[in-house]
């Protein structure tokens, strides 16, 4: 089974639960700060991508404040429960797509805003996703990337540990400060960013390209 193959299979298994779970877990005060600072930092984008939309909450909370979104998850489960919403809230400017973060198929230069959310952090292969993400960003775009940060500290690390065990697996455990050192190794300049503390702290990031 390969990377997709693999990565498609866990979150179609766990669609149905997502949006239930998250508000089970106790991250509700985590995400509306989140929505918050989208809702600031998206405010009048012309055409903005969400890579890894999930059930489509976080587009689904900012549409009204964007021309027009393309939302892409890799798993077909997720997208239908996406789609479903905003069909029942009257949503008509959102895309959503099967896709690969790691292969995007839209051409260069496409989005002025692009979020991914809660996933680099998920990958095998971060370094692929973050220049693809720099590749269809616009020139003067900016990307919007709240990571959970796994390897802050003891307690965040044991956590993510235990994590493991029901198949959330962090395969990037990065601390505040080496997260942002990979965003700024992939060619981006940091433009903002908030930590959330947690049992796993969340840094709330914001970039812009140094160069394209």
């Amino acid at each position: 089974m390969n990377r997709i193959e693999k990565e498609r299979l866990f979150w179609d298994s766990f669609a149905k639960q997502y949006d239930s779970n998250r508000k089970k877990s106790g991250t509700n005060e985590a995400y509306e700060f989140l929505f918050r600072m989208f809702r600031e930092d998206v405010a009048g984008a012309q055409n903005l991508l969400e890579a890894a939309t999930g059930t489509g909450l976080i587009s689904l909370n900012i549409c009204d404040l964007v021309s027009t979104i393309t939302a892409m998850d890799l798993s077909l489960e997720m997208l239908k429960i996406a789609k479903r919403k905003a069909i029942s809230q009257g949503v008509q400017n959102i895309d959503f797509q099967i896709g690969d973060i790691c292969e995007i198929t839209f051409p260069d230069y496409q989005f002025d805003v692009i979020i991914a959310s809660n996933v680099l952090h998920l990958l095998f292969e971060p370094d692929v996703a973050i220049q693809e993400l720099k590749r269809v960003l616009k020139p003067g775009g900016k990307i919007i990337v709240p990571t959970y940060c796994h390897g802050e500290n003891l307690k965040s690390h044991l956590f993510s540990r235990c994590m493991n065990l029901i198949g959330f697996r962090a395969r990037s455990r990065w601390s505040i400060s080496s997260f942002e050192e990979f965003i700024e190794k992939n060619g981006f300049e940091i433009t903002k960013k908030e930590k959330i503390e947690g049992i796993i702290p969340m840094l709330y990031l914001v970039a812009k390209p140094t160069q394209h």
